[in-house]
């Protein structure tokens, strides 16, 4: 399988795919699908800017390991934690649960930052992918798990093409 080319597919067609699911969702009056579909593209705007920092060297993003954890928190705090959490909020536990995130996101940027060097490309897509079947054993729906795991394909492949959007192959 050319990895190249499967990178640069879901880098343009990946935020075609997931507003897609957000007019689906919008149509069907499907809430939870918003929702979903919302976070997922903040989660792919996110690590495109971290993407964007890095590469034009701006503040602390010219550090390559603080960026994987920054692209570790998008994908694992802003794409599944955000998501799942505003689903199952409404006006009485709105505050507890932001807070709540903030909390875990807090812990989860944490981990990411003390393990970033043992995560490899491979244990983050593992990983991603087990949270891919959480989304879909809560959801019950197949469109918001698989957009999720092509998310996280996706974040796999940026990590693992040392952190560029789309991919070129070195002929050296």
């Amino acid at each position: 399988m050319d990895w190249f080319r499967v990178h640069n597919i879901l880098t343009f067609y990946l935020p075609v795919l997931i507003f897609v699911s957000l007019v689906y969702g919008f149509i069907t009056k499907n809430s939870k699908m918003l929702i979903y579909s919302l976070g997922y593209l903040v989660a792919y705007f996110s690590i495109r800017l971290e993407i964007h920092h890095y590469q034009n060297k701006l503040s602390l993003h010219g550090d390559r390991r603080f960026v994987r954890a920054l692209i570790v928190l998008d994908l694992f705090a802003v794409g599944f934690l955000l998501p799942m959490v505003l689903s199952y909020t409404n006006r009485a536990n709105f505050i507890r649960n932001i807070i709540l995130y903030l909390g875990v996101g807090v812990l989860i940027y944490a981990m990411a930052w003390k393990l970033i060097e043992k995560l490899t490309e491979r244990r983050l897509l593992i990983i991603s992918l087990g949270l891919s079947l959480v989304i879909g054993m809560t959801t019950g729906g197949i469109l918001e798990p698989l957009i999720f795991a092509l998310l996280a394909l996706w974040t796999y492949l940026v990590v693992k093409h040392n952190l560029v959007p789309y991919a070129e192959k070195n002929n050296g």
